[in-house]
């Protein structure tokens, strides 16, 4: 079968280590202070943990995302379909797909936050198939063939490509879910975009190996959180721990399809607006369990953390 592996990762303070998230909470705050309109201070629970604590518990996410690169190495993959959203960084409110896949050529990969950069090679030939045969199946995905200044700036992908992904050399094909720009695709309507992806990938690229990442999530409340549409009594630094472990328990079981049924409104009160990425590619595995599946909450980073890999 050509999906022989997916994978799906956490972003943002994931990629960074303890040291550095006490900073970045602080711009995240003031962030979010000015677009709520509200002020933003640490919560309680940021303020007891402790740099220690948080070493230990990050451990086992960098671990996780070292087998993660060790399994790609392995996989020998045609391409890697990266499933990520935009957070008005490639694309702004005068033109804001849904669902997009990028059916250029090479691209810059740029984390224009910590100034470190990439020239990546996608696979237009996988791109344009998969856009050609989502239109069969009823999604009318929309596709470029270039960015601005030819540079992938989206953070959901160029960080996963950037810091996990680059060194296996592989082709990754940037594929675009609108997450957190109201009104968003539903998470019935995600799964069944998955579903979609899955029989055009069996389809169309029978010939291939691909490995399919969904960048995202878990619980967070970020500067990027659709703030004008928020409901419930959430706000920046609070993590959905129960609801997030409920979601872990259902993914570990195989039983995905189950987040499938979340509204749009769960989604935001929950701070899961992401969650869709993950979503997308469950849909595309169906009944699969993970090989592992690794998930930390630390108020310090304010997010839940989750990293998984599943093999085909």
């Amino acid at each position: 079968m050509p999906v022989v592996a997916a994978f799906a990762t956490s972003h943002a303070y994931t990629f960074q280590e303890p040291e550095t998230w006490d900073k970045r909470r602080e711009r995240s705050k003031t962030n979010v202070a000015r677009k709520a309109g509200r002020p933003a201070a640490d919560t309680r629970e940021a303020q007891a943990e402790t740099l220690e604590d948080n070493r230990r518990r990050y451990a086992p996410i960098r671990d996780a995302h070292a087998r993660i690169r060790k399994k790609l190495m392995e996989a020998k993959a045609d391409a890697v379909i990266l499933i990520g959203d935009d957070q008005a960084e490639n694309f702004t409110a005068d033109n804001m797909p849904q669902l997009l896949v990028y059916t250029g050529g090479d691209y810059l990969a740029d984390d224009w936050d910590r100034t470190h950069s990439a020239t990546i090679a996608n696979h237009p030939e996988i791109a344009r198939r998969l856009v050609e045969g989502s239109l069969e199946e009823g999604f009318d995905v929309a596709w470029s063939n270039a960015f601005k200044d030819g540079k992938l700036l989206s953070h959901a992908h160029t960080e996963p490509i950037l810091y996990l992904m680059r060194e296996c050399g592989v082709p990754v094909v940037p594929l675009f879910v609108n997450a957190v720009h109201p009104p968003a695709p539903s998470a019935a309507r995600c799964y069944a975009f998955g579903q979609a992806l899955r029989r055009v990938i069996d389809r169309d690229l029978a010939g291939q190996r691909i490995v399919l990442c969904a960048s995202g999530g878990l619980s967070h409340f970020s500067p990027s959180h659709p703030w004008a549409h928020h409901v419930g009594t959430r706000y920046v630094g609070d993590i959905s721990i129960e609801f997030d472990r409920k979601i872990v328990d259902w993914m570990r079981a195989g039983e995905g399809h189950r987040l499938a049924q979340f509204t749009s409104r769960e989604l935001i009160e929950h701070g899961e607006a992401e969650l869709r990425q993950w979503i997308v590619m469950l849909g595309a595995i169906g009944s699969a369990k993970p090989e592992y599946l690794v998930y930390e909450p630390i108020y310090r980073s304010i997010m839940g953390m989750g990293v998984g890999w599943w093999s085909l």
